[in-house]
């Protein structure tokens, strides 16, 4: 008899020790894949959370980096295959802000947000692609945020940073659909996150008085959403604006 069960897939997310990366670890070792927990300074978390998985029968590895370090990227990518043969997915999370208005935005504010956020995932892009291309498969998700179409009061920096990566997607798509890699955005709505309760209470209020249903994002519907993509052999160069704020 034919076995019709999937193989297992190899998993890299970065930022994944908390907030929205963390649920997507869980969803995505829930349903049986490897995944890797890429952190930096949060290992008492990360650590934590890959020996939640474990117990819970799912594979799940630690994979420290400074993703916005070229060097500590292709490091991380190459003991990530070189230990799994592959990678077949890569969920682009990481994210920080810094908040200040444009006069009183610091070099070194900018410079942090844009390396963390954007350049982040073209090292990763690049590094994982390579091998990506020789397969002839994979998914790619980058998660953008509405700041990146709308703008936002006093993160300028993340906002310039996120919109980046939504033409970023679009651009790595058309490049690498011709290898059967798809990459994708999704902008995942507001939580209330460690991200989202650093927001400044106007942003915070915006968010929840511009939802049409006057709700914020679930955070099961975007993980189910997002594992849903990440299975999708068809669909890439998008951006999905999982939020009920209209753009």
């Amino acid at each position: 008899m034919k076995n019709n069960k999937a193989e297992p897939r190899v998993v890299l997310i970065t930022g994944a020790s908390r907030g929205i990366g963390r649920e997507l670890a869980l969803k995505f070792s829930g349903r049986g894949d490897t995944v890797y927990i890429n952190y930096f300074a949060s290992e008492g978390h990360a650590i934590e959370l890959v020996s939640e998985i474990q117990k819970n029968g799912g594979e799940a590895r630690p994979a420290r980096a400074d993703v916005s370090s070229p060097k500590a990227v292709n490091e991380m990518i190459f003991k990530i295959i070189e230990k799994d043969g592959r990678i077949d997915v890569v969920i682009n999370n990481a994210g920080i802000v810094s908040h200040a208005t444009v006069p009183k935005l610091e070099d070194a504010q900018w410079d942090s947000v844009i390396g963390t956020d954007l350049s982040s995932a073209f090292y990763i892009t690049r590094a994982c692609a390579k091998q990506m291309m020789k397969l002839k498969t994979g998914a790619m998700i980058n998660i953008s945020s509405i700041s990146g179409v709308k703008g936002a009061f006093g993160s300028s920096n993340y906002a310039a940073a996120k919109a980046g990566l939504i033409s970023f997607t679009k651009s790595a798509a058309i490049e690498l659909g011709r290898f059967g890699i798809t990459v994708n955005a999704v902008l995942p709505g507001f939580h209330m996150t460690g991200m989202g309760k650093n927001s400044s209470e106007r942003y915070i209020e915006e968010a929840k008085s511009s939802s049409v249903l006057g709700l914020t994002t679930d955070m099961g519907e975007l993980v189910d959403f997002i594992y849903m993509l990440s299975k999708i052999k068809t669909v890439s160069g998008q951006v999905f604006n999982w939020d009920s704020r209209i753009i």
